[in-house]
């Protein structure tokens, strides 16, 4: 688990989905206990990505404290106001009925949001903003301001639903409004840092997975996510996994109605 935490948490795919999918039907674990464990193994993505940008968060962090806000800690403050805002009625939602969930059920559901991840992704990769500025002659800006951070926050407040992306769902609400890919997937792992954060804040009280257990999933989370990141960074103008979503979701349905 904390290898597959590890490789999709920076893949615009689904992580809590495919997470979830692969400890109930593989091994068997109940919808609730299986939600916490997803959200726990976070701990180790969570570690990677502040070590990977740890001179870049330094900077922001001390630039938020002396308030000398620019358009990455603008961006990073308005779009974690609105997670919080929009995730976790969410979160409180979801973490009330998970334990009257079947794995049928919850099979269904992480389908479809997958695939409801994907039509996104396939839409946001046509960049319909970008392209009717280039058609109009219009200069191309990929500077981020209000619109786009709270656009960002409250896709990732709905991204705590298991099965839609975080990392595909902001990726794809910045690319919708005309900002480059590049730029879009480094502002997804930037605002990650505090959702992530919260998650675990909000989790870890009523955890109680084995310590074994915990330090392995999390140590091998943190160093497959390293790798990971890296990977996803030199490769971010390229990316498109909108099928894969799409794909993975439907063969869940499928095996639901089967």
């Amino acid at each position: 688990m904390g290898i597959l935490q590890g490789v999709m948490e920076w893949l615009p795919i689904g992580t809590s989905g495919h997470a979830m999918l692969a400890l109930m039907d593989l091994l068997g674990v109940s919808p609730e206990y299986v939600y916490t464990y997803s959200l726990m193994i976070h701990l180790g993505a969570l570690m990677a990505l502040a070590y990977k940008f740890r001179y870049e968060l330094g900077k922001i962090f001390f630039k938020l404290i002396t308030f000398r806000w620019g358009e990455e800690e603008s961006f990073i403050f308005y779009s974690t106001l609105f997670t919080g805002i929009v995730g976790l009625p969410v979160y409180k939602a979801l973490g009330e009925r998970a334990a009257s969930l079947n794995i049928d059920a919850v099979n269904g559901v992480v389908g479809v949001l997958l695939i409801i991840t994907g039509i996104v992704l396939h839409r946001a990769h046509e960049n319909p903003i970008r392209r009717v500025k280039r058609e109009k002659g219009l200069k191309e800006g990929d500077e981020v301001g209000i619109v786009e951070s709270v656009s960002a926050g409250i896709a990732q407040g709905v991204a705590i639903l298991p099965g839609i992306s975080r990392s595909g769902i902001t990726i794809g609400a910045l690319l919708l409004l005309g900002v480059n890919q590049e730029k879009a997937v480094r502002l997804s792992f930037l605002i990650a840092l505090p959702a992530i954060f919260g998650n675990l804040f909000l989790e870890a009280p009523r955890t109680a997975m084995p310590v074994n257990v915990s330090i392995v999933a999390v140590l091998t989370s943190f160093v497959v996510s390293l790798a990971t990141l890296e990977v996803m960074l030199r490769l971010a103008k390229k990316l498109n996994f909108s099928k894969f979503c799409i794909l993975f979701g439907s063969i869940a349905l499928v095996g639901v109605l089967i």
